[in-house]
């Protein structure tokens, strides 16, 4: 993939410079307010430092997802999210203290279960995701291409398409 139009593309919303890297943070308790707090946060910042509408979007469900699991799952008394983005990756990194509880499937109505849905939608939006467990906490990243810009011109411009006029 040719990196030259995006690196322009980053240019022009910057300002004329490519960012080399942008990161943010932000910690909180282990509630269930966590979720659109981070949520919202995820989306400012990748708003902020310019990332294209789709990216942020994709950045929202990515950081709504990882952060449930950690609110649900961790036993943890707090969780972290890093945003990061950089040239053409984006990433967000979920970080707790506790250990990702296993959950009973085929329990309760079927309403009612967790299905894994959440990671299922990570892999859907993300080009890598990694999950490390330790003594200290588990950790999951989610990295993302960030999409190149679409041309500019007319629609006929574009490679496989004919003018209107036929030509």
């Amino acid at each position: 993939m040719d990196e030259q139009p995006l690196q322009s593309a980053l240019r022009r919303r910057s300002g004329g410079t490519v960012p080399q890297q942008r990161s943010a943070v932000c910690a909180m308790a282990v509630e269930t307010r966590a979720v659109p707090a981070m949520r919202a946060f995820a989306r400012d910042m990748a708003t902020q430092w310019g990332a294209p509408a789709e990216t942020v979007d994709a950045l929202r469900v990515i950081a709504t997802e990882l952060v449930t699991n950690s609110v649900l799952h961790s036993g943890s008394s707090e969780v972290s999210l890093l945003v990061t983005v950089a040239d053409a990756t984006a990433a967000v990194e979920v970080k707790d203290i506790g250990r990702w509880r296993e959950r009973c499937r085929g329990v309760g109505m079927p309403d009612q279960m967790v299905d894994g849905r959440g990671l299922r939608l990570v892999h859907a939006f993300s080009t890598t995701c990694r999950v490390q467990r330790s003594p200290q906490g588990t950790a999951v990243r989610a990295e993302l291409r960030i999409p190149l810009p679409a041309p500019r011109g007319r629609p006929w411009d574009l490679p496989g398409r004919r003018s209107p006029t036929g030509g």
